[in-house]
């Protein structure tokens, strides 16, 4: 439920890699890191346009407005949990992991942004070359033939339950879509990786960009970054949404008190909106929100 006149862009989003001490443990993980990343697309609409899974935190490259990064993220963070709380009986939620969401403005930017991503396995020493990182979309870039040693299946070949078993979810995927024996969903399926080719052009230029050295600028702009900022404009919808899921309908006045309480304390721990904003969206003054949210 986006607004035609919500801004689209390039958005860089990065967790806190200090906030938690691992977020994939095992080959496992990362393959339903991976799957995640496909699912969440198909459901929120963003475009993915490059990811890198690391063992304590992550970064993705999407295009959507600011309310459709959110969403991402936020429906990332959630079913991420769920697995961790299935698999190492980890109770704790990861609504509240740290997010920074950094607006991409200038096409220079956007390449330092890719190439940063792509870089963050060399600077941690799990390998030479990007493309040697199975956990990233940088193995995808310029290449001009499709992985031999994979063996993959297409998703309309699976039965719903045998779906169920391997992705953890009751979404439908496209059919076409395919996975591997391992489990894992083919990532140029739901990565713009011809994209990513066209906007650097070249080869070339890409390693140009791979060759320098990032972290320092975009750590920084990462660590200063917008946590919280989400406009009204992007919030409102989102906003309705919960209420018509939630309460079956879209006039949030006509919530009564409890009802409007429970959609602010969603808004600041899923959206980490002020008090202030929280107010205007369930119009609910905020000395009335002062000790709920």
């Amino acid at each position: 439920m986006t607004s035609v006149s919500e801004e689209y862009g390039f958005y860089h989003i990065c967790s806190d890699g200090n906030a938690l001490p691992w977020l994939f443990k095992d080959d496992e993980d990362f393959i339903a890191g991976i799957n995640r990343i496909g699912i969440c697309k198909h459901v929120t609409g963003v475009e993915i346009i490059s990811f890198i899974l690391m063992d304590n935190h992550l970064h993705k490259l999407l295009y959507g407005t600011m309310a459709m990064c959110k969403e991402y993220i936020n429906k990332y963070k959630t079913l991420t949990g769920k697995w961790n709380s299935r698999k190492y009986g980890n109770r704790k939620s990861l609504k509240e992991l740290p997010v920074t969401i950094i607006p991409v403005r200038t096409e220079e930017y956007l390449l330092e942004t890719i190439a940063y991503i792509d870089r963050n396995s060399i600077v941690a020493g799990y390998c030479h070359l990007p493309s040697e990182y199975p956990w990233g979309s940088a193995r995808y870039m310029f290449r001009e033939k499709p992985d031999k040693h994979k063996r993959w299946k297409p998703l309309g070949d699976l039965s719903a339950r045998e779906l169920r078993e391997v992705l953890r979810t009751r979404i439908r995927l496209p059919e076409d879509w395919n996975i591997d024996s391992n489990g894992m969903i083919n990532p140029q399926h739901f990565t713009e990786i011809h994209k990513v080719s066209a906007i650097f052009k070249s080869p070339v230029r890409y390693l140009y960009f791979l060759s320098k050295k990032l972290e320092g600028k975009i750590d920084i702009d990462a660590a200063q970054g917008n946590r919280t900022f989400i406009s009204d404009k992007g919030l409102r919808p989102i906003v309705i949404r919960m209420s018509e899921n939630m309460f079956q309908t879209s006039d949030i006045k006509s919530l009564n008190v409890n009802n409007r309480l429970i959609l602010a304390r969603k808004l600041r721990h899923e959206y980490a909106s002020t008090t202030k904003q929280i107010s205007r969206m369930v119009f609910l003054d905020p000395e009335i929100l002062k000790g709920f949210v």
